[in-house]
């Protein structure tokens, strides 16, 4: 699929998304509904700006994640909660990514530390599920998004690796295989 086609796409989820959080603002209807689509912008908006260009000056959905974040805090489900900073942890890291190539390290830092509160909070929360499926996304975002960082915020990416890849067998979570296989490539060649 071209990135034109790809970015097609991600307009599209994001017009179906504004449709539906305004129907469902103008209907008042529950507080988890609003934050999902809330989520849901902010996701589309997410991948649109990485797929627009690298070296232009992003613009990221940090407000429409922050309000998914706070809706599902206040809609009070747990289940749906680390999908929303799991979201936001990875949009944290692209703006630290950005402000690291425009030099600005404070920025960066204050992004980083970001990402990594909301991944031990996702953390936290799926751990106390139990929710093993989370907790393999939570290690595979941990090592996609962590494993060049001098200092690695957890035991070891091969750790990540190693747990990600028990729970996905052991839960059937086959869904998350190709990107297991890509993150090991990728980190155990190093």
């Amino acid at each position: 699929m071209s990135k034109a086609e790809l970015m097609k796409k991600c307009r599209a989820v994001s017009e179906r998304a504004a449709q539906t959080l305004k129907w469902v603002t103008e209907g008042k209807l529950g507080l988890l509904t609003i934050a999902l689509n809330h989520l849901t912008l902010g996701r589309a908006a997410l991948y649109a700006a990485i797929l627009e260009s690298p070296n232009s000056d992003f613009h990221f959905p940090t407000s429409s994640l922050d309000s998914a974040v706070s809706g599902l805090r206040r809609a009070g489900t747990l289940d749906h909660l680390p999908s929303g900073l799991l979201t936001r942890a990875w949009c944290f890291f692209a703006k630290a990514t950005t402000h690291k190539q425009l030099n600005n390290e404070t920025q960066a830092q204050a992004s980083m530390k970001s990402a990594q509160e909301d991944l031990d909070e996702a953390w936290e929360i799926a751990e106390r599920g139990p929710m093993p499926l989370f907790l393999a996304d939570i290690h595979l975002h941990r090592v996609r998004l962590f494993f060049r960082e001098d200092e690695y915020p957890w035991e070891s990416p091969r750790h990540d690796l190693a747990e990600a890849r028990r729970l996905i067998l052991k839960h059937g979570y086959l869904r998350r295989m190709e990107e297991l296989e890509d993150a090991e490539r990728a980190i155990l060649r190093q």
